[in-house]
């Protein structure tokens, strides 16, 4: 049967306190807990924003040793290039003259791997650095079919390939040489080796699972720290992330955003930019397995302090419900007690003859017998003066408590 809504049982003084100090302790540690999480977050975002501007300003260092590297190459070439077409002599040099310049010309830009020149056959015939001599011929490269059938064509940077003399991958930094009537004379290249980008990408904090890369405009990888499958096997490949596809698109110069390398499946935050002048992208990514260290112990360390503030509160409630208890029982005791002294402030029923009290039963009890059942006293029995002079006329008048 329904109990109707105003007969509804109240609910007892012990489960109201226990509701409100349940519900206390849980507003309380939901609080902490939204205050760690709170911080947590803010600290997330804190470690992401100097991660981007560490990935930036990486990128922007890089920008310009690239470009430096390149621009000083291309220089060179053009000095060499301006040295033959001034004397009008075209490659061909018995003297050695031509020889002793090229070198002095390449000691002035010390990260190239060589600096030479061409006949219009493609056959190296003049310049610096290893395997000079061994007869050896270019013309079979893509950079020097472009500048023999495009005068136009001005500087030219080859796609990463491996040196017919140096053995080793390198690019190429060439120009057109032209006899005064402008006929093809052969070229002028400047040799790069990737493994010196390799060594200024490793020079770099960019943590134990960060990249470097550098491609072409067609996407393809010139190079890459640390290279993901082995030395110079991922060259010229052009698997890309979706951003960095949708970057080159758009036609701007720099962009920042997460994805996950395709190489390795690593989660990153990448700073890319167009290389100044030059047609080359450059990509810098932070691991967030390596700038997230030191929030992952953060969380630990959250972790650990809510935890243990959420056991204290635990611990405290505990306390006090206990204590709780206990004042309710001495107050109840005292209400029994208090109760009791009222019971016996009413009427009693005592003999006149021999002071017997009436219990509740209607049993006649010694006053003594009834005083100890309903109060906290003991009797102990002794004489009066008075009694003592009528039944014991010849003592002393002294009487002693038993």
């Amino acid at each position: 049967m329904e109990i109707p809504p105003d007969n509804r049982i109240p609910k007892s003084p012990t489960k109201r306190f226990l509701v409100r100090l349940g519900v206390g302790v849980l507003v309380l540690d939901l609080f902490v807990v939204l205050m760690a999480v709170f911080s947590l977050r803010r600290s997330w975002n804190g470690h992401q924003d100097r991660a981007i501007a560490q990935a930036q300003n990486l990128s922007q260092v890089l920008d310009r040793y690239v470009s430096d590297t390149l621009t000083k190459a291309d220089l060179a070439v053009w000095a060499v290039k301006d040295e033959i077409e001034r004397a009008g002599t075209g490659p061909k040099d018995p003297s050695g003259d031509l020889d002793a310049f090229i070198r002095r010309q390449h000691e002035r830009a010390p990260g190239l791997v060589a600096l030479r020149t061409t006949t219009a056959q493609g056959m190296i015939d003049h310049g610096s650095g290893i395997g000079l001599g061994l007869n050896v011929s270019v013309a079979d490269r893509d950079h020097f079919i472009r500048l023999r059938d495009v005068p136009e064509a001005g500087l030219v940077i080859s796609k990463p390939l491996v040196g017919k003399l140096t053995g080793t991958w390198v690019i190429i930094v060439a120009r057109r040489l032209e006899h005064s009537d402008h006929r093809f004379a052969g070229i002028v290249h400047a040799v790069i080796a990737l493994e010196e980008f390799n060594k200024a990408f490793a020079s770099l904090d960019v943590g134990q699972h960060g990249s470097v890369a550098i491609r072409d405009l067609d996407m393809r990888l010139i190079t890459r720290h640390p290279e993901p499958i082995g030395a110079g096997t991922a060259i010229g490949q052009r698997v890309v992330s979706p951003e960095l596809l949708a970057f080159a698109r758009s036609g701007r110069n720099t962009a920042t955003y997460r994805t996950r390398t395709p190489f390795d499946h690593v989660e990153r935050t990448f700073s890319v930019r167009r290389v100044s002048g030059l047609p080359f992208y450059l990509a810098v990514g932070l691991a967030e397995q390596d700038y997230l260290s030191v929030w992952r112990m953060e969380i630990l360390q959250e972790l650990t302090e809510v935890g243990l503030f959420i056991c204290l509160t635990l611990v405290a409630a505990w306390l006090v419900h206990r204590t709780w208890l206990r004042q309710k029982a001495s107050h109840e005791h005292l209400e029994k007690l208090l109760a009791e002294v009222r019971t016996l402030g009413g009427m009693l029923p005592i003999c006149s003859h021999c002071k017997k009290i009436r219990d509740d039963k209607g049993y006649w009890n010694q006053i003594e017998a009834y005083l100890n059942e309903h109060i906290d006293a003991e009797f102990t029995h002794g004489i009066c003066p008075d009694c003592a002079k009528e039944f014991f006329p010849k003592s002393s008048g002294r009487h002693t408590t038993i």
